[in-house]
């Protein structure tokens, strides 16, 4: 028995989605994003976020609920724990309301060659015991080929012990000085509690390596031995 049936399309969902916000979370040394094995959780909503395909996280709104911050816990992954707050995200009616954050890396993190970047130590002063800067935001600067110093935008955190991990990016359009034996001339900036960004000396390390304390005494700083 055949018989036609009358279709209706329908030209809209009959519930929309409306996206509240995406995250976008980028690994610091591949500037891939991440989107498994990593807890993301918007505080203030009830729902999980959408995993898109592109590997975006998505939240939908909730009526009148609102997002206060996102809580990223990177588990087994070789990054920090984050805390972005409500301020930092961009929400809807903005269009796209996506934010992008770059991940920390940790001091596990494994990296390939060719990176170069210093693990070190940041402590109060030369006293003894030493005493650690805890959870003092650190990154690089280094000397181009012009003889220009250069900011690199990669950051991370201290440790409890006063330890960080931090990697060298260079600009697209610039390369390092380099002195004969092949080393990069780079230094520490950190800052905490609010206070003014300080520089450390002038650092050699060799390029394409992550130097560390154990081969480079140089890689444990004193906060009162940085400058303003």
């Amino acid at each position: 028995m055949s018989g036609s049936f009358e279709v209706t399309r329908l030209e809209r969902p009959a519930y929309p989605r409306k996206v509240l916000f995406a995250l976008e979370l980028i690994d610091p040394i591949t500037l891939t994003r991440v989107s498994q094995g990593v807890a993301v959780v918007a505080e203030g909503l009830r729902g999980k976020p959408i995993v898109s395909s592109s590997g975006l996280f998505v939240w939908l709104k909730e009526g009148d609920a609102s997002v206060q911050r996102v809580s990223i816990d990177p588990r087994a992954l070789p990054y920090d724990k984050l805390e972005i707050q409500k301020a930092e995200l961009t929400l809807s009616p903005v269009k796209p309301p996506l934010t992008t954050i770059e991940l920390r890396p940790r001091l596990d993190y494994a990296f390939s060659s060719g990176i170069t970047g210093v693990r070190g130590r940041l402590i109060e002063d030369r006293s003894e015991p030493p005493r650690p800067v805890r959870d003092a935001t650190v990154g690089l600067f280094w000397l181009d080929e012009d003889g220009a110093w250069q900011r690199s935008p990669a950051e991370s955190r201290t440790s409890a012990d006063g330890d960080f991990v931090s990697i060298l990016r260079l600009t697209s359009n610039g390369a390092p000085l380099l002195d004969a034996q092949g080393a990069v001339t780079l230094g520490l900036r950190a800052r905490r509690d609010g206070v003014s960004e300080r520089r450390s000396a002038d650092v050699k390390v060799p390029q394409g390596r992550v130097a560390d304390p154990s081969t480079l005494t140089a890689l444990v700083f004193a906060w009162d031995e940085l400058q303003l």
